[in-house]
C-alpha cells in the first residue's frame, strides 16, 4: 500500500473535523498556524486536541511497512493487555483519515493515535545531564535503563528500534517507548523485519531476517555502555555526539579497532565499561545479534551508583553468572 506524503496530511489534518472516520479531535497549532507535527522515516506525527482537552499523538504514514495492519492490531493488543508500564497504549485506525493527494490515491488512510507524552527524549536528557556534570543523574538513568531492558527482555519482545529519540523520559523520570513500526512479538514470528533501525545503535550486519526476541540485545548494550562511561566522562558526549546517536556511530561498529571512542572506553577506570564495551566489540563481529551475558550485564547495571567498581564482591558475583 503506497501512503500520501507529509504535505498531504498536513492539509488533511488542517481541516480534520470532515476527515477523520471516528475521530472527534482538531489540530494544535503553531504560531503560523499551521498544525504541529514531528517528522519521521515512515511517519509523521501530528499534536491534536480532543473536545475534552486531551491531547494526542495521530501518527500518519508516509512510507509502506510490509504487513502494517497485521503488526500493528497485534501491537496493539500487546500494549493494552501488557503490564509492562514502559509501552503506551493506542488504537490502530485502519481506514480512518480521508486524505486527498497528488501522490496516490485519494481515500482514506490509517491512523495511529495514542496519548501525547510532555516528555523529552533520551538524548535530550542524556545532553542536559552532561551539560549540568549530573553524575548521579546519569547513574539513575542508566539503572533506569536496565529495568527497561529487563522487562523486555523477560516478555521475549523487541523495540525494534531502541535509539535516542525513540525513548522519552517523563517528568516522574520514567522511561516510555514510542514508535512501533519494528517491534517484535511472538504473536508476529516469521515477519521480516519492517526497518533495519538506526545505524548508530544497531548492529552493522542487521538486515531484514534478523526479527526475533533478540533483536533490541546490540542496542540495549550500547546505550548501556554509554550511559555508564558517560557517568564518569560526562564530558565525552561533547566529543562524540553527532545529533543522531548516545556517543557511538556506526564507523565505532565496523572498525572497533580503530575507534577513538572504545579506546577511551577500554580505558574507563570503571571495570563493567571495560567489560561492555569488550562484548561489544566482540558482538560487532559476530552475525549474530545475540549478545551473550547480556542479562547479567543489565541485572548488575540496576545496582551501579556513581563510583567506578573495582574488582569487588558485585564484579565477582557478575562474573559468577555471565
Amino acid at each position: 500500500m503506497a501512503f500520501p506524503n507529509l504535505a498531504d496530511y498536513k492539509n488533511a489534518i488542517s481541516n480534520a473535523r470532515a476527515r477523520f472516520a471516528s475521530l472527534d479531535a482538531v489540530a494544535l497549532t503553531d504560531r503560523a498556524g499551521a498544525p504541529q507535527f514531528l517528522a519521521g522515516n515512515f511517519a509523521g506525527v501530528f499534536k491534536m486536541a480532543r473536545p475534552d482537552g486531551e491531547v494526542l499523538a495521530v501518527k500518519c504514514f508516509t512510507r509502506t511497512i510490509a504487513g502494517l495492519e497485521r503488526r500493528y492490531h497485534e501491537i496493539a493488543a500487546f500494549t493494552a493487555s501488557s503490564d509492562l508500564p514502559h509501552f503506551v497504549p493506542f488504537h490502530f485506525l485502519p481506514a480512518e483519515l480521508y486524505v486527498t493527494s497528488k501522490v496516490v490515491a485519494d481515500g482514506d488512510y490509517p491512523v495511529v493515535v495514542m496519548p501525547w507524552l510532555e516528555a523529552r527524549t533520551l538524548g535530550g536528557v542524556v545532553a542536559l545531564l552532561c551539560d549540568r556534570d549530573s553524575r548521579s543523574g546519569l547513574a539513575a538513568l542508566t539503572r533506569g535503563w536496565a529495568r527497561l531492558c529487563l522487562a523486555l527482555l523477560e516478555k521475549g519482545v523487541a523495540h525494534g528500534d531502541l535509539k535516542h529519540d525513540n525513548v522519552l523520559v517523563t517528568r516522574d523520570g520514567a522511561l516510555r517507548l514510542i514508535d512501533y513500526d519494528s517491534m517484535y512479538l511472538p504473536a508476529l514470528k516469521g515477519l521480516h523485519s519492517s526497518s533495519l533501525g538506526s545505524p548508530n545503535f544497531q548492529h552493522p550486519g542487521r538486515n531484514e531476517t534478523h526479527f526475533d526476541a533478540a533483536l533490541d540485545h546490540f542496542s540495549m548494550l550500547t546505550v548501556l555502555a554509554a550511559l555508564r562511561f558517560l557517568t564518569f566522562e560526562p564530558q565525552a558526549l561533547s566529543r562524540y555526539d553527532n545529533g543522531e546517536n548516545i556517543l557511538f556511530g556506526r564507523q565505532d561498529f565496523l572498525a572497533p579497532d580503530a575507534s577513538p571512542l572504545f579506546g577511551e572506553m577500554r580505558r574507563s577506570p570503571d571495570i563493567f565499561v571495560r567489560d561492555w564495551v569488550r562484548r561489544l566489540e566482540i558482538g560487532c563481529g559476530r552475525s549474530e545479534l545475540t549478545i551473550p551475558g547480556l542479562k547479567a550485564a543489565l541485572n548488575a547495571a540496576c545496582r551501579l551508583d556513581v563510583s567506578p567498581e573495582q574488582r569487588g564482591l558485585r564484579w565477582l558475583l557478575y562474573r559468577w553468572v555471565v
